[in-house]
């Protein structure tokens, strides 16, 4: 679809939105949450009409209006009609800006499917255009603008997720970021198996060696703030993960493929970030290999020295995003010295069984840095629940024969306690995004074709307003 922010004079269809209680047609239509009610008209030369709800004025949100219209363009795609007309906004409590940018991610987002392996790929009869009319601020094209660029990096990211691993690997993973940076504007560096050897990032290593597609080190880095300090971002990158020896069940293979969402959600960070030419300095970091069962796959009982030289009992070859976020978030520090860092994984399971696919589960050890992100987060409309890095649950991953084991109970926080004792006390946020990068039910409307896009545009936000 099309989108424009002007009138049009000759629509097909006019949209009228309403709240709730605003509008009564007999009945039929009461302005609920959501609510659409066609009416077709019977002249040729008159538009038909779609009204639609957003339900109680005093209780809309971005966030609901972003559902919202996710609901409406669904529902532009059952019309076969070429030009539609969005009427008739009221802009409620919100901020004009702000509806106008929550209306147009909904859209924009919604607005994607994945085709590329459907033999019959059959195309709508009308390409279809969308006229939203009403807004009178100056930059409401420049609003636009960064929305689509936004959304444009969700939609590229939620393809690389919905790959198959037959056909995205650690090396694919690396030549689309490599695409993605030129295209967007943003530094690129990706490091092969010898250079990561040098590095000293066994950790790393270990989980991908047993498979014929070689781990990458994919360093970005966008510098467009002048002498403001980095932030950096590191994200999971396991195209495939089998949890190797200890292989997972049957069901859980099924979705492995994405395991390297937050690979593609910092991608689609640093994308955002480049294509709207904010005023930010940032670094990320990407360690993308597979994790699958061979001879020379790494074993339950095995001893890694990490990047840091701390060494790790493997008890769980299926606890192994940690091992691979443990040398890339050193890395990041140690040698891109970032001042902050955030990673996002899809680590444990069991962030899933806590929240379903509501809430992301946040770890953080440095207040103000935590504070920042949920600021912004309440004003992005993503949800996060933080959890407890009480050092008293340490204790839980000391090893008998090494400085540390990659497993224990509490899963979900040990495996984030695993994590903190590689960023020392640089400031630092981890989101495990194991059961909302993908969900199962699906919670936002817009999200319903693919993956989510969770994070992305709160760590845009968050980076772009000056963390």
């Amino acid at each position: 679809m099309n989108f424009y922010l002007e009138n049009f004079e000759k629509p097909e269809v006019i949209v009228y939105t309403y709240y709730e209680n605003e509008k009564n047609i007999k009945e039929l239509f009461e302005g609920k949450e959501g609510q659409l009610f066609f009416i077709p008209s019977l002249e040729e030369n008159k538009p038909h009409t779609l009204y639609f709800g957003l339900g109680d004025k005093e209780k809309i949100t971005n966030n609901s209006l972003r559902n919202n219209c996710a609901k409406l363009l669904k529902k532009f795609d059952e019309l076969n009609f070429e030009n539609i007309l969005i009427e008739k906004i009221d802009f409620s409590k919100l901020e004009e800006q702000v509806f106008l940018k929550a209306m147009l991610e909904g859209l924009l987002l919604t607005d994607y499917e994945f085709k590329k392996y459907k033999s019959d790929k059959k195309e709508d009869k009308k390409v279809k255009n969308v006229y939203i009319n009403g807004f009178n601020i100056n930059n409401k094209n420049d609003i636009l603008n960064e929305v689509s660029n936004i959304a444009s990096a969700i939609n590229n990211a939620r393809d690389m997720i919905a790959e198959p691993t037959n056909n995205l690997y650690p090396e694919e993973l690396a030549k689309r970021a490599v695409e993605i940076a030129n295209e967007s504007g943003f530094k690129i560096e990706v490091l092969e198996e010898e250079q990561i050897k040098e590095l000293g990032m066994n950790a790393f290593l270990m989980v991908g060696q047993g498979t014929n597609h070689k781990p990458r080190l994919i360093v970005m880095e966008y510098n467009n703030g002048g002498d403001i300090d980095f932030i950096g971002l590191v994200g999971k990158g396991l195209t495939c993960d089998t949890g190797g020896y200890s292989i997972k069940s049957h069901e859980g293979l099924k979705y492995m493929k994405a395991d390297m969402s937050g690979a593609a959600y910092v991608i689609a960070i640093m994308s955002s970030l480049a294509k709207n030419k904010c005023k930010v300095n940032v670094k990320a970091v990407v360690a993308t290999c597979e994790n699958v069962i061979d001879g020379n796959s790494y074993k339950p009982g095995d001893i890694i020295t990490s990047m840091k030289g701390k060494t790790i009992e493997v008890l769980n070859t299926d606890a192994e995003g940690r091992l691979t976020l443990a040398d890339a978030l050193h890395y990041i520090i140690d040698k891109q010295k970032v001042s902050k860092v955030i990673d996002m994984a899809t680590l444990t399971g069991l962030a899933g069984s806590t929240f379903g696919s509501l809430f992301t589960p946040i770890f953080s050890n440095n207040e103000e840095f935590y504070e920042k992100f949920m600021e912004t987060a309440k004003e992005t409309g993503e949800d996060f629940w933080r959890m407890p890095l009480d050092e008293r649950y340490r204790s839980y991953i000391d090893s008998d024969i090494a400085d540390m084991k990659n497993t224990a109970s509490a899963g979900t926080i040990t495996a984030s306690m695993f994590l903190k004792e590689f960023v020392d006390d640089t400031p630092w946020i981890h989101l495990d995004i194991a059961a909302t990068a993908s969900q199962w039910p699906v919670v936002y409307e817009y999200s319903s074709k693919g993956a989510s896009g969770v994070t992305v545009r709160t760590i845009y936000e968050l980076i772009n307003k000056g963390v």
